[in-house]
């Protein structure tokens, strides 16, 4: 199997490593091309109209001075051209992305970046990974993990995102398919040194979450499994201004 892995925490960030160690038992040929530097919160942007370094820095090791998207690219149109892999990796992630938060991850943009060019893809991430430490509940149940979704890959424009929880909830009681959360209140926004600058701040998050939900799983100390679309056209709403419609040309004819 060969697998193509990148991240948005930059070419030095320990989960990446990790993905690759976890990896290896499942492949036969992995090629990691990530970020020169922290891309988070980048979503799917691409470098349109500027020039994108890449470079070979070990065997099978590429830096990119582009985005995570950008590296999936250039995975694909460059490096694997001749050869595509048969799955993309994304992560490990130093923090989850879960809920609202699947809309700005890097990690889950450089996955859909994979999907939408007809190519498996997983993202992954470790809830309160901002140590090494941290990443205990990864590799305790990371290769479980992974024997299940390459056993269970996500359907075609659509990708999987994996979160471990946190390692003060204890050994990894299993895996739970679930769904997004709502907890996004808004942002916090301070005022830079500069006049007229500002810095983003943390989160405001809802306390509450629902049942069966990712941020649910990850709290009772589950790996949470999300199946997420590339397709995001709302169907139920289609049918109402389908309605709408037909009235607005009923009129109009009429006239």
């Amino acid at each position: 199997m060969r697998i193509l892995i990148t991240n948005d925490d930059g070419i030095d960030a320990y989960g990446l490593s990790l993905l690759a160690d976890l990896a290896r038992p499942f492949a036969n040929d992995i090629t990691i091309i990530a970020p020169a530097d922290n891309r988070s919160g980048t979503g799917r942007s691409l470098s349109l109209k500027t020039d994108i370094h890449l470079a070979e820095i070990g065997e099978g090791r590429y830096i990119c001075s582009g985005t995570p998207a950008d590296c999936v690219m250039l995975g694909l149109g460059v490096v694997m051209k001749d050869n595509l892999p048969d799955i993309i990796l994304s992560g490990v992630n130093h923090g989850m992305n879960v809920a609202d938060d699947v809309g700005y991850s890097g990690t889950i943009g450089a996955a859909f970046e994979g999907a939408i060019n007809n190519i498996p893809a997983i993202a992954f991430s470790q809830d309160g990974g901002d140590l090494e430490a941290d990443f205990a509940p990864t590799k305790e149940a990371g290769e479980m993990v992974l024997r299940y979704v390459l056993g269970n890959l996500p359907a075609r424009r659509s990708v999987l995102n994996v979160n471990f929880p946190k390692l003060s909830t204890g050994r990894v009681k299993g895996i739970m398919p679930t769904f997004t959360d709502e907890h996004k209140l808004g942002d916090i926004l301070f005022d830079a040194q500069t006049p007229h600058h500002y810095r983003i701040g943390p989160m405001r998050i809802a306390e509450g979450v629902r049942e069966g939900s990712d941020r649910d799983a990850l709290q009772k100390g589950y790996v949470s499994v999300t199946p997420l679309m590339m397709g995001q056209t709302d169907k139920a709403q289609m049918a109402r201004y389908k309605a709408l419609d037909s009235d607005l040309n009923s009129d109009m004819s009429s006239q």
